[in-house]
């Protein structure tokens, strides 16, 4: 019986560590991309009203590693077609 239960906390706590190293990887590799997005997206070439705009933008990375906007979401019909100009088919590095 003792035998079992030092297996059972063996094996918890090699899983636990496994799933740990995972989610940090992953989120360094999410934060690369977003240094990236936010690099193509600098200095746009219109004038902003506000001091921030926002906008919701769904996208996916292909095979080539490319960005492919699925979506922009915005108040201005400027914004969406500046963000689809400068990320659609825009290749990372990430």
């Amino acid at each position: 019986m003792k035998k079992l239960i030092t297996v059972i906390i063996v094996a918890v706590i090699a899983s636990a560590s496994v799933f740990a190293n995972d989610k940090s990887i992953g989120e360094t590799a999410q934060q690369k991309l977003r240094k990236e997005i936010i690099e193509l997206l600098e200095r746009p070439h219109f004038k902003i009203e506000k001091s921030s705009i926002e906008a919701e933008i769904e996208f996916t990375l292909n095979a080539k590693n490319e960005i492919v906007i699925l979506t922009v979401n915005s108040d201005k019909d400027i914004v969406e077609n500046y963000v689809k100009s400068k990320l659609n088919y825009k290749k990372v590095n990430s």
